[in-house]
């Protein structure tokens, strides 16, 4: 006869618990996503509030990546690097002073007309939109639906609303200009900024390049940090200077066909067309909206009045699909879904300066990625290097 005993509590065999997917996740891949996320709301938190220094500075990076090879090509003649710098950022900051100095005037003239201008357009769209919409039925309609004299006068239609909306329009662009007006200070406090570092990055290019690559761990990762600055130094230098001579070229052209069709401050126009097309799709279609309520107000014929979008659309046309691409090639490409992505960001960060930095800023980081990656994977790892080291010398050897 056998002893059955009852089996003790610890020996019982138990039901696997399945704690669902919680489980099944990585905490430690969870905590470094989590840290991850923390680290970049921290970055663009601390951006934001050093919007100050970091625009100028993400600035006086690209000015001094795309001058590079004008000072490299003075530092031939035997003038020393200090005095090469001093002359490109002189020149630079002369050929903005001239310009700022010389569309002032317009600008002035511009920021004062304004709110008529927007009041005129908005009348000007009624009219274009009643024109279009008129119909003999809508006419005869019309005419005895009017009401005597002495009756009671009507709630405030549409009209009305619209017009608060223009007021309303009209009060944001007077704060705008109050805004810049205060922070006059620190827009010099930043150009001062921008060419002071400009002149140290231009001075002392190489010995800010030796010493990157001395932070670098690695000899074939060292050669292959040393190749993406190279490329960046020359072909996107190039890129950038290319890209800049084709924005103030539209903007000279837009100038000079604005004054032929007699639109005031014809000069600003240009000026904001080199501007805004550093930011593609986006800025063009500012210009564009912005040139279409122009020509409402300034032409009585509503298909003249439609001239200067005509001529941004035509000559953005152009310089898009045959001067951009003859002059500075198909180098880099970049998809239209990133560089819309970067405007946003930029200009969500830092606003209208964000956004117009946005694109080469993102050139230069596109370029040098990819040139990181070909040298890294076209380097030999340093297994094959020593064996090949190895062979040579038995080679030598031999010999």
């Amino acid at each position: 006869m056998t002893d059955e005993r009852p089996q003790d509590a610890s020996t019982s065999p138990r039901r696997a618990v399945s704690t669902g997917w919680f489980s099944r996740i990585d905490r430690s891949a969870l905590q470094t996503t989590l840290l991850g996320i923390i680290a970049c709301v921290m970055v663009l938190a601390a951006l934001d509030a050093a919007s100050l220094i970091a625009v100028p500075t993400v600035l006086a990076l690209l000015c001094a990546i795309a001058l590079a090879p004008s000072v490299h090509w003075l530092e031939r003649t035997g003038a020393p690097a200090s005095l090469c710098a001093a002359f490109v950022v002189g020149s630079l900051l002369s050929g903005a002073a001239i310009s700022a100095y010389w569309l002032a005037p317009s600008a002035e003239a511009m920021s004062e007309r304004a709110p008529q201008i927007l009041r005129e357009a908005e009348t000007r769209a009624r009219q274009i939109i009643l024109q279009l919409s008129a119909s003999p039925e809508g006419e005869s309609k019309a005419i005895p639906s009017a009401e005597p004299q002495g009756t009671v006068p009507a709630a405030p239609t549409e009209e009305s609303s619209e017009d608060d909306a223009v007021d309303k329009l009209v009060a944001g662009g007077q704060n705008l200009l109050a805004d810049l007006a205060i922070s006059a200070p620190g827009i010099a406090f930043g150009a001062v900024f921008w060419a002071m570092l400009t002149f140290f990055m231009l001075r002392d290019r190489t010995m800010l390049a030796r010493w990157g690559m001395s932070l670098v761990s690695g000899a074939s990762t060292r050669r292959a940090v040393g190749r993406a600055m190279r490329d960046v130094r020359t072909n996107v230098a190039r890129y950038l200077l290319a890209i800049t001579i084709v924005n103030l070229g539209l903007g000279v052209s837009i100038a000079v066909a604005f004054q032929l069709l007699g639109v005031a401050n014809a000069p600003l126009w240009g000026a904001a067309a080199a501007l805004l097309n550093f930011m593609p799709f986006i800025g063009m279609a500012i210009l564009g909206l912005v040139t279409l309520g122009i020509g409402l107000v300034s032409y009585d014929d509503s298909i003249i009045a439609f001239a200067p979008f005509a001529v941004v659309v035509v000559l953005n046309t152009i310089e898009g699909h045959i001067v951009t691409p003859m002059v500075v090639g198909a180098r880099i490409r970049i998809a239209p879904i990133a560089v819309f992505v970067a405007i946003a960001f930029g200009a969500w960060l830092w606003g209208a300066a964000g956004a117009l930095v946005a694109t080469p800023t993102l050139i230069v980081a596109i370029a040098f990625v990819r040139r990181l990656n070909a040298a890294t994977h076209s380097s030999p790892s340093p297994p094959q290097q020593e064996g090949r080291d190895k062979s040579g010398q038995r080679q030598q050897g031999s010999g």
